[in-house]
């Protein structure tokens, strides 16, 4: 076993400072301290870089606004996740058994296949029918077949995005098929 993977508790290596180590199961777990410090340095660059954005003529608002508004939630719930992160003092990483290079490719696969039928396929059927289906399929595939938090995780977040773009920010999503119905 390499170094890298040793227990931080293991006796042969007494100083890890990045708090490696090595734990039952199959996954690689990543401490929140690393995410939420990742989210936050990507919104606050996000804030920092739209900020000099145009405003759209007569209004307060315009091109940097959506991207702003993200970066500064993305700096803030990023700050909140990396003190929860500190506050739990686990390890940084946490291999769960062997993660193989064929699975790592196959998420990664599935993930840019999903990408590439929501361009297709959403402008034919729709954004309500098509991202629901997407984002249930790739949560039961990659959570192992928990169809309940696959299920609601598409609907609630589909419906959020929805919202989102249709009520608040007015950009019309594609309705597909729905059109008829709709208009």
């Amino acid at each position: 076993m390499p170094p890298t993977l040793r227990s931080s508790t293991s006796s042969v290596w007494p100083s890890n400072p990045l708090h490696l180590t090595r734990a039952r199961g199959g996954n690689m777990l990543l401490n929140p301290l690393l995410l939420g410090g990742l989210m936050a340095l990507t919104g606050a660059i996000t804030a920092w870089t739209s900020r000099n954005f145009p405003t759209m003529p007569g209004q307060d608002y315009g091109a940097g606004t959506f991207p702003m508004l993200i970066g500064i939630m993305l700096a803030v719930l990023g700050t909140l996740l990396a003190l929860r992160g500190m506050r739990q003092r686990e390890p940084l990483f946490a291999w769960h058994g062997a993660v193989s290079a064929s699975r790592v490719w196959l998420c990664l696969a599935a993930v840019c296949a999903s990408v590439a039928i929501y361009a297709l396929v959403t402008p034919i059927l729709g954004f309500a029918i098509v991202v629901p289906v997407i984002i249930a399929l790739l949560i039961a595939w990659l959570s192992q077949g928990r169809w309940l938090l696959a299920v609601m995780t598409a609907l609630i977040s589909s419906l959020l995005v929805w919202l989102i773009f249709s009520e608040l920010l007015h950009v019309p999503l594609p309705l597909g098929v729905l059109e008829e119905v709709v208009y």
